[in-house]
């Protein structure tokens, strides 16, 4: 499978996830419920597992990943009001 897109991330390749690796090792309902939370039009609830390991890998470091998995993996439903703010601003 091919990592790289069009746009590729600016985020440095050794500072951030393949969308492989999250698709991977995270379960496919960790990241829908990640989706449910993004607040953007790019990714959704309903979006495919890959398609949202696509945009994490292009727009989160590992850092930030881990994190949003984290408060998603330890909240109850429904995943559309968690707030990810915590885990984007600890940088």
């Amino acid at each position: 499978m091919n990592t790289h897109r069009i746009f590729p991330s600016l985020i440095p390749g050794d500072k951030s996830y393949t969308r492989k690796e999250i698709f991977d090792n995270t379960p496919a309902q960790v990241l829908q419920g990640v989706a449910a939370a993004h607040t953007t039009t790019n990714v959704n609830g309903q979006s495919s597992a890959l398609e949202i390991a696509d945009y994490l890998s292009g727009t989160h470091t590992k850092a930030e990943v881990d994190r949003i998995v984290q408060l998603i993996e330890d909240s109850d439903p429904p995943r559309s009001d968690v707030d990810l703010s915590p885990a984007l601003n600890q940088e």
